[in-house]
């Protein structure tokens, strides 16, 4: 949990609920904020159990390679040896690229310990190095490892060809995109075209070879998760870890919905995981994706959704409780505490892929290539009626003349398919824009909560009524997010005030607000007003090691970074 999200807040569209007196709490609240320091409880957990993770890959690349089966075995064992091998390779790679994009320079170890420890204390690997040696050993694997359809399983929780092949692609974005470094600056990894190259490519061939699609449906993605249910129709996840319900998988508790303890869904859940304004009104009004990743409301004991009015409330919506399995929501019910709920967690979506490509084509060839422009408009396919299609999708894409035109469509498609995945943070870091995006998102939701500049069509009330379909559920169709209807009341309809009456008119709301955004993600820039705070370095986005780590290695290792 502490990979997969603490380590990938805050952003634009992702923050944990904090309190501005409480932020340094030395553990989730002040990594979440860029504020960590060495002592931090949570940095020895992740860094700990991936090194462990590590160790057993390097013994199963050593002796795979040893082994009388690849050797000198028949061609079927050579082969089921080789796939092993990949796995292994890839497995390997992904674990260091968490540990490399959340620390940067860090210890790197491809061989097993040596029965006199002799190569256990090891100095820092530049993070460049450690990236050039994981796209060696992709390009190795990808050569023998299968596609998905292909394997006899079939399952994302199993490494395949494809999930090489978007690894790869992944890695060379970081190689060649931007990260902090020792200059105590953003600067941008050497050669980015070569790198940028070589994602074009192996994404091109993922999308050629057709065995990864998307499902047609944006909400049933997230309902096959909830359930368990592995979709080998589309194969849309490339990778997913595999976890087990009451054993792992904090989606649906941590994320998602929030519930309160009821007698049909058991135990409330936490729903810390949050989003905000500025993100739900960035989506088109005619996007499917908007009420599925953004939860406006909550589920109170009746069980009904009520809608949530505060704008720190807002939770990212793609796990649902009431979409979960009947054994959990079962457990639920005779809980009296969290139990954890076995949603696997995706490291890899198809819709990844295309827009990758699509940035790719776009920054190699100086502007948007036809072939970029149909990656993008796949993935925005997906996200709209067919109705729309000839606006929203094709006009909308065919008007992005100029490179930097695609590429901030590229930025902001990014935002709209992947929120509160922990894909958006590495997205920015890469581009340079984390900085950049988080003042503008501590801006945008204060003039929204205001009702001012842009975002002054923001309606004051809200009126809604429940569907017919599922009573438990808000009407969204009707619902007036978008459009002012005034504050006279509305015949079969409640109403609410909503951001610009219920805070911006509210002077210890609107304070509250305020205050609260100036310090979100303030160990990044200093923050704003109230709890502003000095920082060492603009952007520094990577975690120390931890006192624990830097006392075993006897003075080998320190912080850089100015920690």
């Amino acid at each position: 949990v502490w990979v997969n999200f603490y380590y990938t807040l805050s952003t634009d569209i992702e923050i944990q609920n904090f309190g501005v007196t409480s932020i340094e709490d030395n553990e989730r609240r002040s990594i979440g904020n860029y504020l960590p320091n060495a002592g931090n409880i949570g940095l020895d957990y992740a860094w700990n159990y991936y090194f462990k993770a590590i160790e057993r890959a390097n013994l199963c690349i050593s002796e795979i390679r040893k082994s009388p089966l690849l050797v000198n075995g028949t061609d079927k064992e050579k082969t089921l040896m080789n796939y092993y091998l990949g796995e292994a390779l890839t497995l390997r790679a992904h674990l260091y690229c968490e540990l490399v994009r959340n620390w940067g320079d860090i210890p790197f170890k491809t061989e097993p310990t040596n029965p006199d420890g002799s190569n256990f204390k090891l100095p820092k690997t530049d993070r460049d190095s450690i990236y050039d040696f994981l796209i060696d050993d992709l390009i190795e694997a990808e050569k023998i490892v299968r596609w998905i359809d292909n394997t006899p399983d079939r399952t994302p929780e199993r490494v395949s060809k494809g999930y090489v092949k978007g690894l790869l692609a992944r890695i060379c974005l970081y190689r060649g995109g931007y990260s902090f470094r020792k200059s105590m600056k953003m600067e941008r990894g050497s050669n980015w075209e070569k790198y940028y190259g070589i994602a074009n490519q192996q994404c091109k061939e993922i999308i050629e070879n057709g065995a990864h699609k998307l499902n047609p449906s944006y909400i049933d993605v997230w309902k096959k998760l909830c359930k368990l249910e592995i979709d080998r129709t589309n194969n849309e996840s490339l990778f997913e870890m595999g976890f087990t319900m009451q054993y792992s998988g904090e989606q649906g508790y941590f994320s998602g919905w929030r519930y309160a303890t009821s007698d049909k869904y058991g135990y409330q859940n936490m729903g810390a995981l949050m989003t905000t304004p500025a993100y739900l009104y960035s989506f088109d009004t005619k996007d499917t994706r908007r009420m599925v990743t953004v939860a406006i409301a909550n589920y109170n004991a009746v069980p009904k959704q009520v809608l949530e009015t505060a704008p720190l409330n807002l939770r990212i919506g793609k796990w649902n409780k009431k979409w979960m399995t009947t054994d959990y929501i079962n457990l639920m019910k005779k809980a009296q505490g969290k139990i954890v709920t076995g949603i696997n967690w995706v490291s890899m979506r198809m819709p990844d892929v295309y827009l990758m490509y699509a940035e790719t084509e776009n920054e190699l060839k100086g502007g948007p290539t036809a072939e970029a422009k149909e990656a993008l408009k796949v993935v925005r396919r997906r996200a709209f009626q067919a109705t729309e299609y000839q606006e929203k999708v094709d006009n909308y894409v065919n008007g992005l003349g100029s490179k930097e035109a695609f590429f901030n469509a590229i930025v902001n498609e990014r935002a709209w398919e992947f929120g509160g995945e922990g894909v958006r943070k590495f997205d920015l870091i890469r581009w340079n824009l984390l900085v950049d995006k988080i003042k503008e998102c501590r801006s945008d939701n204060i003039k929204i909560v205001k009702g001012e500049g842009e975002f002054s069509y923001i309606p004051k009330y809200l009126f809604y009524k429940y569907s017919t379909v599922d009573t438990e559920e808000l009407d969204y169709e009707t619902l007036n997010l978008d459009t002012d209807k005034g504050s006279g009341d509305i015949s079969g309809y409640t109403k609410v005030a909503w951001y610009p009456v219920s805070y911006g008119q509210n002077a210890t709301n609107l304070q509250g607000f305020v205050d609260y955004m100036g310090a979100f993600a303030c160990g990044l820039d200093g923050g704003e007003g109230t709890y502003a705070k000095s920082v060492t370095a603009v952007g520094r986005h990577l975690l120390p090691l931890s006192q624990a780590v830097l006392d075993a290695s006897g003075g080998l290792l320190q912080n850089d970074f100015g920690f």
